[in-house]
């Protein structure tokens, strides 16, 4: 999974089970030990939003029309606090445009096909 390494990337896009478009961060590799995380995330997120709100996610799969809109950060090793903050302060500016942010361990995932 490219994860935060790759910010113009779509990781993945699936159908959460309450019905949402799921569009997943997936970070499987260690958070970088400089503290770069959160400015990559924030560069991921920022593509994740244009692609949910500006209709490609649409475009691309028109089924998920009118879906909520769910972006989840999934993880391999818990995020700095740094990211954490971030995470939960552009939450609540996503939640304005009818954006979801959530987190969740990878370990905590059942991937279904």
């Amino acid at each position: 999974m490219p994860g935060i390494e790759d910010p113009d990337k779509i990781d993945v896009i699936a159908e959460d089970a309450d019905g949402n478009a799921l569009l997943s961060i997936v970070q499987s590799s260690p958070w970088p030990a400089d503290g770069s995380g959160r400015n990559r995330l924030k560069r991921k997120l920022s593509t994740y939003l244009r692609y949910a709100l500006e209709g490609q996610m649409v475009a691309t799969y028109p089924s998920l029309e009118g879906r909520a809109v769910v972006i989840e950060l999934n993880y391999a090793d818990p995020p700095p606090q740094p990211v954490l903050d971030y995470w939960r302060r552009r939450g609540e500016t996503a939640a304005r445009d009818g954006v979801t942010l959530s987190m969740r361990a990878l370990d905590d995932i059942v991937w279904r096909a």
